[in-house]
């Protein structure tokens, strides 16, 4: 039986993966990145589960505040997103009115301290439910995860013609 839930839990993941590295060639697509963002996610979680050897209890607890908080973080990242692409053309349309740059700099600060709130309010979820020593995994887990996605994405975005990007 665990063997079974072994291969199915892995399955699932390299599915993920190279969905996620297919979705990479097209980035450029609202609804491919929050496809991609998704997927990156529930691989994550995925592999979160089994690296921490999480019990059902753990897990039942783990799983509804991680979703909850990837899926504020991808809306507020959607929006930094935004506004940093508006700050950037408004910096490149030679006249800058500064008081419209302020307030999108105030906008994009206030995204990225929302951002930073929701990962520590799921760092102290995670403080609750998790004993010592699957929080010291969890700190290196995350690291080594985000340097495997982060290379996959560059290895996917090499397959592909380079984007060209506005200065």
């Amino acid at each position: 039986m665990k063997k079974q839930a072994l291969v199915v839990v892995l399955v699932l993941a390299l599915s993920l993966v190279a969905a996620a590295a297919a979705q990479a060639g097209r980035p450029g697509e609202p609804q491919n990145r929050a496809r991609l963002r998704e997927r990156i996610a529930d691989l994550y979680i995925i592999r979160l589960t089994r690296a921490l050897a999480l019990t059902e209890d753990q897990a039942a607890r783990v799983y509804p505040l991680l979703t909850r908080a990837e899926r504020e973080k991808a809306g507020l990242q959607e929006g930094l997103a935004l506004d940093m692409r508006d700050l950037q053309a408004a910096l490149a349309a030679g006249r800058v009115d500064e008081g419209k740059v302020g307030e999108m700099v105030a906008r994009a600060r206030a995204a990225r301290r929302a951002i930073r709130d929701k990962d520590d309010e799921v760092e102290a979820g995670l403080d609750a439910v998790l004993t010592p020593v699957q929080k010291a995994r969890y700190l290196i887990f995350t690291v080594e995860f985000l340097r495997g996605v982060g290379e996959s994405l560059e290895r996917a975005r090499g397959m592909r013609a380079p984007v060209k990007r506005n200065p």
